[in-house]
């Protein structure tokens, strides 16, 4: 039992969940129920056809666990506030013979020393010359975050914020002097999320005391006799696995300051294998997909998978996935750290979210947004949401069938066919793809 490839015959396969229509009847206004419950609804039968496909290729199917009770889910003031556990990839990874899952204790906040971990980053040298040429790349990056919490819309760039941050003679106290005037929960859980290579609040599934949604997924691993590592932040969403070869994405601004420190994380945990770094910011796995040896469908343009991939073909697709629903993400923007249930009945921003979502966005998303984000069954065969004509060649040109399972809500969720699913075994073992590297 082991992963080596994401291309081998997928033999085993983690699925996410989502909650069902009933934890909405809760919601008095109409206008948010029934739009709420209609998703519930479709997001079911979308797994279900995504697991019937599995199963036509003998892939066994572990589902993540959902309680039965909303109550589990809910605050102190009766309102559920915890996404549903719908991305396993999110969290999780099956490189060689081991797991890496969250445990229990996922995200406690005494893991993190929010401060400390900020200096780290900054080289553990607070009394360092704020001018040092040597290490001005990186505080520019730093000093355009800071600025940017404090002027939102971002309109400074790295140069003008970096000149506006060196007049102070004390970094430390101004830092401190800034956590005082901005919101510095952003701040941290940027850095949390930079410390989970992860993207997005931190306070998500697997941060859930009430109940363990991977329950299941302990139980099979364990049944197979597969090595589980808890708790090192390690998930195959910003992870490639290319045989001998791990490339990993830094997933925002903060991992790319501290490289050096995360780079040695990964070189620790995976000395058997040539670990790379590459930026790509958010998850990678909605900018790239690498689809059979030889083969990469990606966002980005063929200069800059080069270095990484070299004497491979990249078929680029411009303007999709993700930039295509930026009106609709700018309007998920403004609903951010709230959730659905009991209460909402007067939550305009909510109701225009899900208006919009099911008037106007989800039979375009169907049609027209062809993701990335798609799951390989072996390397003949891969799971994606639509069509998409370069993409189709690209298939036809490496011997490749493409299944259609539209996974219609997925920006919806933040989610793709690849983010809710995760590989737990696949046939095959360790290759080298890059033999001039070892």
């Amino acid at each position: 039992m082991s992963v080596y490839q994401p291309w081998d015959k997928l033999k085993a396969c983690l699925v996410g969940r989502s909650y069902p229509p009933e934890f909405y009847d809760g919601i008095k206004d109409p206008a948010v129920r029934e739009p709420m419950q209609r998703v519930a609804r479709e997001t079911e039968e979308d797994y279900q056809k995504l697991i019937s496909k599995l199963e036509e290729f003998d892939v066994e199917v572990v589902r993540l666990d959902l309680s039965p009770n909303k109550e589990d889910y809910e605050n102190h003031e009766g309102v559920v506030d915890i996404p549903p556990p719908m991305c396993p990839r999110d969290f999780s990874a099956s490189i060689g013979n081991k797991f890496y899952m969250p445990s229990k204790n996922w995200g406690d906040p005494d893991t993190f020393n929010f401060e400390q971990i900020y200096w780290d980053m900054m080289n553990g040298d607070e009394n360092a010359p704020w001018r040092d040429e040597t290490r001005k790349l990186r505080e520019e990056t730093l000093a355009k975050y800071i600025e940017d919490l404090l002027l939102p819309g971002r309109p400074i760039s790295m140069k003008e914020s970096y000149d506006s941050i060196r007049k102070r003679d004390d970094l430390r106290d101004y830092f401190l002097h800034l956590m005082s005037g901005i919101d510095v929960k952003e701040a941290e859980n940027l850095i949390k999320a930079a410390e989970m290579n992860t993207i997005g609040t931190v306070g998500k599934f697997p941060a859930h005391k009430k109940y363990y949604p991977w329950g299941s997924t302990r139980e099979w691993l364990t049944k197979n006799n597969i090595e589980i590592a808890y708790d090192t932040y390690i998930n195959t969403a910003s992870c490639w696995r290319i045989g001998k070869d791990l490339y990993f994405n830094y997933v925002n601004v903060l991992n790319k300051l501290n490289q050096e420190r995360v780079f040695q994380k990964w070189t620790n945990l995976f000395p058997e294998f040539r670990v790379h770094g590459i930026d790509i910011p958010g998850h990678g796995d909605g900018a790239m997909c690498p689809v059979c040896p030889g083969l990469i469908i990606g966002l980005s343009p063929h200069q800059f998978y080069k270095a990484s991939f070299p004497g491979w073909e990249i078929v680029q697709l411009e303007n999709q996935s993700w930039a295509k629903v930026q009106p609709f993400l700018k309007l998920k923007e403004k609903n951010r750290g709230r959730w659905w249930i009991e209460g909402e009945e007067d939550n305009q921003e909510l109701i225009d979210y899900v208006g919009t979502w099911l008037n106007d966005w989800v039979t375009y998303v169907e049609e027209s947004v062809f993701d990335v984000n798609m799951l390989s069954i072996d390397e003949h065969n891969i799971i994606c949401n639509g069509y998409n004509k370069e993409a189709f060649d690209a298939f036809e040109r490496y011997g490749v069938t493409p299944h259609i399972v539209n996974f219609r809500h997925r920006y919806f969720w933040d989610g793709g066919l690849h983010c809710i699913t995760s590989d737990l075994s696949r046939e095959g073992t360790m290759n080298d793809y890059f033999p001039e590297r070892s």
